[in-house]
């Protein structure tokens, strides 16, 4: 649903913006071309398909205060922003964990955490055996050959809040911050 609506427009807005710029289209980038445009009443569809799936949401996202100990819905989510660290253009797969804070409208805030090290982030059995629930799963692990490519890279979190929560979201990535600076 997010990739039809990112892709919705055939990537005119994208294209309006390389010309004002003068910049060229990145490869790997995520636009949309004459294939991917869609009609009017398609699109409304597609948001109403949206609306829909955020309802949802929100009522999943309530539910939770029937399994916290305050008995109120959980205030956010800390969540990796992607399964490997930030990459060069040219290796993008997907949107990673943050479509779904594109497709719901959700406050987020990105953290950088730490950066590949290649002596840390070396392959271990584990992850050569890990169980592969997806063809996205095995693209990110057919993606992931070792640090040497992502060396100095970033790795970060996101931490989410509902909609129009952007100051607790911003509150639990300063304590998230602090945590992280205590623990180091």
């Amino acid at each position: 649903m997010l990739t039809k609506m990112f892709k919705a427009d055939g990537g005119k807005d994208v294209q309006k913006a390389l010309d004002l710029s003068g910049e060229p289209l990145v490869p790997g980038a995520f636009v949309g071309s004459s294939e991917t445009e869609i009609s009017v009443y398609e699109n409304w569809q597609l948001n109403f398909s949206r609306t829909n799936y955020a309802i949802k949401y929100l009522e999943k996202w309530n539910k939770t205060k029937e399994i916290t100990i305050t008995g109120r819905p959980i205030d956010g989510i800390i969540s990796p922003i992607y399964a490997v660290p930030a990459f060069p253009n040219e290796f993008r797969r997907s949107i990673g964990y943050t479509g779904i804070v594109n497709l719901l409208q959700l406050s987020s805030v990105i953290l950088p955490i730490t950066k590949v090290d290649l002596q840390l982030d070396q392959l271990t059995d584990e992850y050569r055996n890990i169980q592969i629930a997806s063809e996205f799963d095995e693209a990110t692990k057919e993606l992931y050959k070792g640090p040497e490519i992502f060396e100095n890279c970033i790795v970060g979190l996101q931490v989410l809040c509902r909609r129009l929560e952007e100051e607790k979201a911003i509150g639990m990535a300063m304590v998230v911050e602090k945590a992280l600076k205590s623990y180091q």
